[in-house]
């Protein structure tokens, strides 16, 4: 039933993000030119500032997630509904700390912005942001259990069909009126009623959500999960820093356009991390209810065939992007959108590093392990933002990003020495060697690939582009086979992908 359920999860995933996908380069090409790329870089500073707001959540998300792993599994009604009306409580009341929150840091907004010429109503816009983030604490707490429950692919058609409307009213509006603010408020409003429906259709999908005598969790209950959430703020608070600063500080340091422009790589990676992260993120759900069946060695099997997947996946896209970047944006938006190769080299190098850490950072998810490493994310934060600030100085955006790569170093390290600890009961030596082995054997792809593309005589940018991308791909990957193919890890993968074939056919 596992495999099942995550076979559904991705394939529902899979087709929502290829329509999205399609319409989001559509959508900001058309952005780029109605409106302009001063306001692609607001749009992605104060996303970036809404994140901040974000630390509010405290990470009860993920607390409840997995609390609610053991009472599904159980077919424990009670207690699921238990958990769940304290999970609503605690968003709605999270949602409005957030909202009044958002309301004293308004008159901040202009001055994390080095020249606020050219932007009007950023005031406004800011508020329409924060209302766009507040409604979501409101209504969509209940996708939890649908996650944990792994029937995530019961609501893909419903975000389907609003996030095709979205983009679709979106970009009429864009055409139409030029206006950035009616762009904004059709977010709102598709939000909003996109949240109504899901909500309409989990209460029948799961009627006991709807009784009234809901027994309160107990002290010993409330008192774990109470544990998990302290654990996960600080998880939250590295995550921000790492993940959502790198656009505070461009912005303040070297200009909101540049934002736009990096915004544009951003959407590229997300583009192909979204298709990645459909499969891995669907076992998540499984994997956690593996975790409460089943054996740690059952567990780690698991785990490396995720973590050799993972290494698939982020090898071969990190080529990718080395290589392609700028031929796409070229061909996409122009010569005038391009950031220089070596800032190119280490985004995409710092997204390996995030995509290799997966399999570790879900399976430790899965297995609640929260509290352990709770104050190594602020760690991370500190260095990141330390280091991000020095640099750019020096290195200006490439320094940015690098101090992003230096805050993640002990993550890195620490989060596999507690996996392999505490579900694994092992030491991690073999995971890091194992790790040393695929960097190595990313540069020597890289190195032979670049020299291959050196040696081909260039014909036509789309062209070029299309030759890129096939031995950017189809190199590594033959090259990544030979490798492994006769490892554990490998063959169950393989037989999982024919399993999925047969079931499909």
């Amino acid at each position: 039933m596992r495999t099942k359920n995550s076979i559904k999860n991705i394939i529902s995933s899979f087709v929502n993000t290829f329509i999205l996908n399609i319409l989001r380069f559509i959508s900001r090409m058309i952005f780029i030119k109605q409106i302009g790329e001063l306001y692609l870089g607001v749009n992605g500073l104060l996303s970036n500032v809404l994140g901040l707001l974000s630390l509010a959540e405290l990470g009860i998300g993920s607390a409840i997630a997995f609390s609610l792993y053991k009472p599904l599994a159980d077919d424990d009604y009670d207690k699921i509904n238990s958990i769940m009306f304290f999970y609503k409580k605690a968003y709605r009341t999270i949602g409005l700390i957030i909202f009044f929150i958002g309301l004293v840091m308004l008159p901040l907004i202009p001055h994390l912005i080095n020249d606020t010429t050219g932007i009007e109503n950023l005031s406004l816009i800011y508020f329409i942001f924060l209302i766009n983030m507040v409604v979501s604490y409101f209504f969509s707490y209940k996708r939890t259990l649908v996650d944990a429950n792994q029937k995530n692919y019961t609501i893909v058609p419903i975000t389907v069909f609003f996030s095709f409307l979205t983009t679709v009213l979106q970009i009429i509006v864009m055409l139409v009126f030029k206006n950035f603010i009616i762009y904004l408020l059709i977010q709102t409003l598709t939000v909003i009623l996109e949240n109504i429906f899901v909500n309409i259709y989990i209460n029948k999908q799961y009627p006991y959500l709807k009784e009234n005598n809901v027994k309160p969790l107990d002290d010993k209950e409330l008192k774990g999960i109470k544990k998990q959430i302290k654990a996960l703020f600080f998880h939250k608070i590295g995550s921000y820093a790492v993940n959502s600063t790198d656009n505070l500080i461009i912005s303040k340091m070297i200009g909101i356009i540049t934002v736009g422009l990096y915004s544009n790589y951003l959407l590229i990676l997300n583009t192909i991390n979204s298709f990645i992260s459909t499969i891995v993120n669907n076992v998540l759900a499984s994997f956690g209810n593996l975790i409460v069946k089943e054996s740690s060695k059952k567990s780690e099997n698991v785990f490396k065939e995720l973590r050799l997947f993972s290494y698939f996946m982020y090898a071969i896209s990190t080529i990718c992007f080395i290589n392609i970047f700028n031929p796409f944006i070229t061909i996409w938006l122009g010569k005038d959108f391009l950031l220089p190769m070596f800032v190119v080299y280490i985004i995409s190098i710092n997204n390996y590093f995030f995509g290799i850490n997966y399999a570790v950072i879900l399976t430790k998810t899965a297995g609640g392990l929260f509290d352990e490493d709770k104050y190594f994310p602020i760690l991370e934060a500190v260095i990141n933002l330390v280091a991000s600030i020095i640099l750019a100085k020096y290195l200006g955006l490439a320094g940015v990003f690098l101090g992003t790569f230096i805050g993640k170093i002990p993550t890195l390290i620490n989060k596999p020495m507690i996996v392999y600890n505490k579900i694994f009961k092992k030491s991690s030596k073999e995971y890091f060697l194992n790790a040393f082995k695929q960097v190595l054997l990313l540069i020597i792809m890289l190195i032979l690939t670049k020299g291959l593309l050196y040696i081909i005589p260039n014909i036509s940018p789309l062209i070029d582009l299309i030759i890129n991308i096939l031995i950017s791909g189809l190199l590594p990957l033959i090259i990544i086979i030979l490798v492994y193919k006769n490892t554990d890890e490998f063959k169950n993968l393989i037989n999982r992908f024919k399993k999925l074939v047969l079931r499909r056919g």
